[in-house]
Parts: structure tokens; C-alpha cells; sequence
């Protein structure tokens, strides 16, 4: 389902809090077991905090709401935000 930030139009899409702990994990292990020069591809480890705001304005994952087919036209790269399991 992909999500509409409220203050500014950005689309994500969502995944579950859990998801994101276990990518933070995973990409997390990657890089501390990378060398130095893959390491500096980066900007450094992941966090959580990169899924819980709007990678456009920062407004937070809690502020968005269900997208409508016209919000984001077919093709766009899309990051991911927390959607909060119901």
C-alpha cells in the first residue's frame, strides 16, 4: 500500500515497523562487515529513523495517509515508510 505525505504530496510505500528492523539489520550487518571502501559508498549505518520520516520533507511516517492512483504517476522510485499494523 503505498502511502501520501501530508505536507508535502511525497509517495512511499509502506512496510511494517517490523520489516524495517530486520532491513535495518541486515544492511547494518553488511556494512560493518564491509571494508573501508565499500564503507565509504555510504553515508554510515542505517537507522529506523530512515523509515519514520518523509525523505523529502521529514515530515513523520504518522502524517501520511492511503495514496489514490494519481498521486504518484506509474514508474517513480519509491522509499519506504512505516505503516503501523492495524
Amino acid at each position: 500500500m503505498n502511502r501520501t505525505c501530508n505536507q508535502c504530496g511525497w509517495v512511499a510505500f509502506g512496510v511494517t515497523r517490523a520489516f524495517a528492523e530486520a532491513e535495518v539489520e541486515r544492511f547494518n550487518q553488511f556494512y560493518r562487515s564491509s571494508p573501508p571502501e565499500v564503507r565509504e559508498c555510504y553515508s554510515g549505518p542505517s537507522s529506523i529513523a530512515h523509515y519514520e520520516c518523509c525523505h523529502r520533507c521529514g515530515n513523520e511516517y504518522t502524517e501520511f495517509t492511503d495514496s489514490w492512483p494519481e498521486d504518484c504517476p506509474d514508474g517513480c522510485t519509491l522509499s519506504p515508510i512505516i505503516v503501523e499494523e492495524e
